[in-house]
């Protein structure tokens, strides 16, 4: 009778453990889940910005601002140049100095920059050049647009020398590279040039 109440008990004990563990293991699994949410949402909504030119070798200087006002609070977002451009108008062995200097002291053929989604930003340009490398000493711009990009975008902003001192700046969506598309941005000439840049020498 005693062994008989004793192998009760042991089958007792071993089913009140089996119970424990299934009811705790859904709480041990939630508790592993939770920091990865909080790690999800805490990361930001971003979009990515490109910054060229074209149709000239001269360099561009880009500006961007988060302020109200369209010609305030802009601070330095590269130096570019048309890098195509200048090797076909050039000769190589002259094309290859000039972009060694370029690159030496931060001008490239594109720059590229992290956006925060749903914040209107805005981007300027602005050339001017001397007279070199047989171009007549000339400016054009600024030119400003603004931009409130969407998470997970791929902007460009392009400004395009269209001789006779002339310009334009456009905004394209480049998400998908064999797709771009111009996107209908309005841009305004009505902001001060910047200071004379100390890399339009070259």
């Amino acid at each position: 009778m005693l062994s008989v109440l004793l192998a009760a008990a042991s089958v007792h004990a071993g089913a009140t453990q089996a119970v424990d563990e299934v009811v705790a293991k859904p709480a041990v699994e939630a508790t592993a889940e939770a920091p990865a949410v909080a790690q999800a949402a805490a990361v930001p909504a971003v979009a990515k910005l490109s910054l060229v030119s074209s149709g000239e070798q001269m360099v561009v200087d880009y500006g961007t601002s988060s302020s109200a006002e369209e010609c305030k609070d802009f601070t330095p977002a590269g130096k570019v140049y048309d890098a195509t451009t200048l090797r076909e108008k050039l000769l190589p062995f002259i094309s290859k100095m000039v972009e060694r200097s370029r690159r030496m002291t931060g001008v490239l053929p594109a720059v590229e920059t992290t956006l925060s989604a749903g914040e209107p930003v805005w981007v300027q340009a602005y050339a001017d050049w001397p007279a070199e490398h047989g171009l007549r000493a000339g400016s054009c711009g600024p030119l400003t647009l603004q931009l409130t990009p969407e998470a997970g975008k791929k902007y460009q902003v392009e400004f395009r020398f269209l001789g006779d001192n002339k310009c334009r700046q456009v905004l394209l969506d480049v998400t998908d590279p064999a797709a771009r598309q111009e996107i209908a941005a309005p841009v305004t000439a009505s902001c001060t040039a910047p200071k004379k840049s100390l890399f339009g020498l070259f």
